[in-house]
């Protein structure tokens, strides 16, 4: 019977899985996660850069504005999965009292 070579790959090292590191007060980033031997990434130019969809809450009350945005709305979930919401100090005190 032909004898079978096993390689050792080695291992991995143990690493604390996310929702743990979630749990601690970091404030830096563990030096393990850390890659000196990588240039940080560079952008000149931020205006390329695709923009956060932003909703705005008042505009969902308005007759006139809600069209448009509630398709914004539509498009920041489909595409994108998520949205900034933007709500000014009156627009709240109207939706509560709306």
């Amino acid at each position: 019977m032909e004898e079978i070579k096993v390689t050792n790959l080695g291992s991995s090292l143990p690493v604390p899985c996310v929702q743990e590191l979630a749990k601690e007060a970091l404030t830096t980033v563990p030096p393990r996660y850390v890659r000196l031997d990588q240039d940080p990434p560079f952008v000149s130019d931020t205006s390329s850069l695709p923009k956060v969809p932003v909703i705005d809450m008042q505009s969902l009350t308005s007759k006139d504005l809600m069209d448009r945005e509630l398709e914004k709305l539509h498009h920041a979930c489909k595409h994108w999965g998520f949205f900034q919401v933007s709500l000014s100090l009156f627009g709240l005190i109207l939706l509560y009292y709306t």
